[in-house]
């Protein structure tokens, strides 16, 4: 029983020097949330997602803590956004999947801009495009905070079609890879082009072996990492926004203080404000790359690229009510009204 006492004793003297050593213990201990991102380390997105949780750890005085998971760790972008809508991921910054509600497409609808005014106009806080994405995200559990934008989107070919400026030329001659989504399809589609859908993984060979002749839905950044050895020309029509959503789960929300979440809301929109700026010079250095290992870049002038997205807007946004829905559509047709 002595001896018992004096392991007693010596075990609570240890862990009084261990408490006089790490200070008293907070009850209001930092609150600690989990992000996710589907990148590398070297990507943009994922060096944002770094300083957006350094920022909010020293702008809340410590109140929260974010431990950032790049690379996929927590799941593909379809599981964490499934996981955002239930609490168990806090946030993330990634693609935004469209499983739970097609209108989530309404990001990729191409020619909601045309060049990096239109984007600065149509995708910060306070335009419809901002609203209504948020409202959508709203509806699944989710809070959207911003779009990154990781610039537009062009053509990577191997074979140029006649008449490529003219948005309503007959460019059958070229067979299109694109994504499987109506909204790429069907614009590709009405720009005269005929399309087939081939898995990204299959692209470089189907290129390299004729089977497609090209491929819509990349950066030119991305044509050069991936296909500056196959492709010929690369045609800078700005067709679509390569973006992700900066989101929260609304159960997240609610770990921390309306002060707190302030401050977390504020911080994403000024980093996503930013990589607007970013883009635009990845863009610019994506089209020198190309030109510097052969590719010929085809460019549309500002005239040109009105007519590609008043064409768009006019001929291929109404045939998209099964994606976006009809009052979707008719706010679009109102709020674009030229």
């Amino acid at each position: 029983m002595t001896a018992f006492k004096t392991y007693t004793k010596r075990v609570f003297s240890s862990m009084a020097i261990a408490v006089a050593l790490l200070g008293p213990i907070d009850a209001s201990a930092a609150t600690r949330l989990t992000m996710a991102g589907q990148f590398n380390e070297d990507h943009p997105a994922s060096k944002a997602q770094r300083v957006f949780a350094e920022r909010v750890e020293s702008e809340t005085d410590g109140r929260v803590n974010i431990r950032v998971f790049t690379a996929n760790q927590l799941g593909d972008y379809t599981q964490v956004y499934e996981e955002l809508r239930r609490g168990t991921i806090d946030m993330a910054v990634i693609s935004v999947p469209s499983q739970f509600d097609k209108r989530l497409e309404l990001g990729y609808l191409h020619y909601i801009a045309k060049d990096y005014d239109d984007i600065r106009k149509n995708y910060s806080p306070g335009s419809y495009v901002y609203k209504k994405m948020n409202e959508l995200h709203t509806d699944q559990g989710v809070k959207f905070m911003g779009f990154h934008v990781d610039g537009f989107g062009g053509l990577g070919l191997t074979k140029l079609p006649k008449n490529i400026h003219d948005v309503t030329s007959i460019k059958s001659d070229v067979l299109l890879r694109v994504p499987p989504m109506d909204i790429f399809k069907l614009t590709a589609d009405d720009q005269g082009f005929r399309t087939v859908s081939i898995p990204w993984a299959d692209l470089y060979t189907a290129m390299q072996t004729g089977v497609a002749d090209g491929w819509s839905g990349g950066t030119s950044g991305l044509n050069y990492l991936q296909f500056k050895d196959i492709i010929k020309y690369y045609v800078v029509n700005n067709n679509f926004i390569e973006h992700f959503g900066w989101l929260m789960s609304a159960k997240s929300l609610k770990k921390v203080s309306k002060e707190d979440a302030a401050i977390i809301e504020r911080i994403a929109n000024e980093l996503a404000l930013k990589s607007v700026e970013e883009s635009q010079e990845n863009d610019a250095k994506g089209i020198r790359m190309l030109e510097e290992a052969g590719v010929e870049v085809v460019r549309l002038n500002s005239t040109e690229l009105q007519e590609w997205a008043d064409y768009s807007r006019k001929n291929t946004w109404p045939k998209l009510e099964a994606v976006l829905g009809a009052e979707l559509l008719s706010e679009l047709e109102q709020e674009f009204a030229n």
